[in-house]
């Protein structure tokens, strides 16, 4: 049989007690010690409602066929040597990190679903890659004449004052690569054979994680052991090599080997990198890739949850204040296009930065317990997670943004890229890894909603409709419902049942039970059983430590209200609860067949996954003419569907708006800026209907405001 699943299989389907879902062989991974909360295990986690109905859309999407993707999708991923697709076109490791994207998204969903077709992807592709480590390589040094010209180079570059700070930075990051080049490798690192596999394993550790911590395999912490071994000081140091510092950690409380935390701690304060331990001290801007932030930014914050040293906090919180402040979009996510590019209404953001900033804000709010970044989880993935993708995820944007008008092949009013295809939604894109970073955020978000405290009780961090199972010790677990369709109503009921060795019990027992109050909703109640022990509750982390019976139901309501958020360059957005709302733009949706040149050549592999080209089919060009929220009409529909599907929205915001004189697509193909007067047509005053951002494609988000 070519998939080598049967053991994983196995461990899917071994028995469980009645009324309890069945489970993978979960493994203990040791928690880091100065976490204030921990995650649980994925296979634990059931998503329910619309959460259920979003990963099977992804499942039936694009995550279930790589096909429709093209390059390198329809490769061998990890299982084998993905051929370059062209000898003039990309880096060597593109191609493997790209494909690490996928394998994560891919493996973390089907533990979710319990998919079996996944999995049997997946486990041929981890058999391959643990029956494969590369055997010791010696260096190869440079030339006298090969050093001398690169250090020629190197100072040539360094002293031309017309050269920018990143330029400089890649010039010694080509000499760096030369060091590392000429120092001899040590056996059992894994992953394929290329220049350079240090970023790329960073990805590709994510899905061995996932897996180990679902099914114990024991072979994995012992080949992990043995890769990061391999590593020089110089790789572990050098830019986004320093992400191997997350799978060095957590591989570390598996086997105890110290090298590995004085290596990871020793790459951190000598790193050679865009963000490093200076910048992350200082008060300096950062100007950077915008992945490389998201990337590097977790570092920091994963070594003070492993030492406790707060120095490694500091930085990371003094970095994501600087990143974020000047950065940050109203979906949530950071501008990044490909570099950090600002807050104006026409900055946007990549798709891996989605992936990315959601997976590090994560382990912010692992090691703090801060419920503000538990916050931006939920207003990156409910808005600019949904706002890149067709809602049956079967394409996808490259740079999305909250303005955005028109959505063609050359519609891309970014500076990188600009007049291309990278905003256009489709199956297929010129740089491979946003499509595959698309399949990881999801199930990340999943991965997250359910934590566990210091004491391993169970904390409900990330909300939507799904089941949970947690172990509670001496043969007692307790399922945990959590009922109601959030975001969209306030209210979410907690629904217990307990189980003795697997059985349903209704014996008292007693239990704490964390829940969050948003930051934005400032006159939480709660009702049922434990509000009395709740008491009043305050905004962040709420605790009722009380006896629990089966049958039990504590209720949690989160008033919403509208608010207005100015944007800090010009206009104005309108947000309600964790949901940022948008004008959807009537479009004329066709299917492009046309041909790029940027494209390369690629197609879609699937005649159901087709590229779209999105012109606005109705008025676009309003601005607001209210700014209170007394201004603002709430309206609750009763809606049986999806409720991000466009016109199946069970919130409704109506505000007034008029016209813009004069406001119209630049060169009749790009979203243009906001104008910088705000004249309105006469006679055009009118009431629009503002809906989700995450059922959007066409939309404006930030209005002009009426003068």
């Amino acid at each position: 049989m070519k998939f080598r699943y049967l053991a994983i299989l196995f461990a899917l389907v071994a028995l469980s007690c009645a009324n309890e879902r069945c489970r993978p062989q979960a493994a203990t991974v040791p928690a880091p010690a100065h976490s204030v909360f921990t995650e649980g295990l994925i296979a634990d986690i059931t998503p329910k409602g619309w959460l259920e109905e979003t990963l099977r859309r992804q499942r039936e999407g694009l995550t279930g066929h790589p096909e429709a993707m093209d390059y390198p999708y329809n490769s061998p991923l990890w299982a084998g040597e993905i051929k370059r697709d062209s000898e003039g076109r990309g880096a060597d490791w593109w191609r493997f990190e790209q494909t690490a994207y996928y394998l994560d998204g891919l493996t973390r969903l089907a533990y979710i679903t319990d998919d079996s077709q996944l999995l049997a992807v997946w486990q041929e592709n981890l058999e391959h890659v643990l029956a494969n480590p590369l055997p010791f390589k010696p260096g190869q040094a440079p030339s006298e004449e090969e050093l001398a010209a690169m250090q020629d180079f190197v100072a040539q570059i360094t002293a031309d004052p017309n050269v920018d700070d990143h330029r400089k930075f890649k010039a010694r990051r080509q000499s760096k690569m030369m060091e590392i080049k000429a120092s001899d490798r040590p056996e059992g690192r894994l992953g394929p054979e290329t220049e350079s596999m240090a970023w790329p394993f960073a990805v590709f550790f994510r899905a061995l994680k996932a897996c180990y911590e679902a099914t114990g395999d024991v072979r994995i912490p012992a080949a992990l052991e043995k890769n990061y071994l391999s590593y020089t000081h110089s790789e572990l140091s050098m830019s986004r090599f320093l992400v191997n510092i997350e799978g060095m950690l957590w591989t570390w409380s598996l086997t105890g080997n110290d090298e590995l935390l004085a290596r990871a701690e020793g790459a951190w304060n000598d790193a050679f990198a865009e963000l490093d331990p200076k910048n992350c001290a200082d008060d300096s801007p950062l100007r950077m890739h915008g992945v490389t932030m998201n990337e590097l930014l977790k570092v920091p914050v994963i070594l003070y949850e492993y030492t406790g040293k707060t120095e490694y906090l500091d930085q990371a919180l003094n970095a994501a204040r600087k990143m974020e402040g000047p950065n940050m979009l109203i979906d949530g996510v950071n501008s990044s296009s490909e570099h950090l590019a600002g807050n104006d209404p026409l900055a946007s953001h990549e798709t891996c930065d989605i992936s990315d900033y959601s997976w590090t804000a994560g382990y912010f709010l692992l090691a703090t317990g801060g419920p503000e970044w538990a916050d931006k989880i939920e207003r990156c993935m409910f808005n600019a997670a949904f706002g890149c993708i067709t809602k049956d995820f079967k394409s996808m944007q490259y740079f999305s943004c909250p303005n955005q008008f028109i959505c063609t092949g050359n519609s891309d009013h970014n500076a990188f890229k600009y007049g291309k295809t990278w905003m256009q939604y489709r199956p297929i894109h010129e740089t491979e890894c946003c499509i595959g970073n698309l399949h990881r955020y999801f199930p990340n978000y999943v991965s997250r909603m359910w934590l566990k405290d210091r004491n391993g009780s169970p904390v409900a961090a990330l909300y939507g409709p799904s089941e949970v199972l947690y172990d509670l010790g001496d043969g007692v677990s307790v399922r945990i419902e959590e009922l109601g369709e959030y975001p969209f109503v306030e209210k979410i009921d907690f629904r217990f049942t307990f189980f003795r060795n697997g059985r349903v019990t209704r014996e008292p027992l007693s239990m704490d039970f964390s829940f969050r109050v948003p930051l934005w909703c400032g006159e939480a109640r709660c009702s049922g059983d434990g509000a009395e022990e709740a008491g009043e509750l305050q905004q962040g982390f709420n605790t009722v430590s009380r006896q629990w019976k089966s049958g039990d139901v504590f209720s949690l309501e989160l008033p919403m209200a509208p608010v207005f958020e100015d944007n800090a360059v010009a206009g104005r957005s309108l947000c309600y609860g964790p949901l940022v709302f948008s004008y959807s733009i009537p479009a004329d949706c066709v299917v492009d067949t046309l041909t790029y040149d940027n494209l390369a050549g690629k197609k879609s592999g699937n005649p159901d996954f087709v590229s779209w080209s999105m012109t606005p089919a109705g008025k676009w060009n309003y601005a607001l003419s209210c700014s209170s929220p007394e201004d603002v009409e709430v309206v609750r529909r009763d809606v049986n569907g999806y409720p991000f599907d466009p016109g199946c929205s069970p919130v409704v915001l109506k505000v007034k708006a008029a016209e813009v004189d004069g406001w119209e697509l630049k060169e009749n193909r790009f979203t243009p800026a906001l104008p910088a007067e705000v004249k309105t047509v006469e006679g055009s005053d009118t009431v629009l209907e503002l809906v989700p951002y995450g059922s959007t494609s066409l939309r404006l988000t930030i209005f002009p405001v009426q003068d």
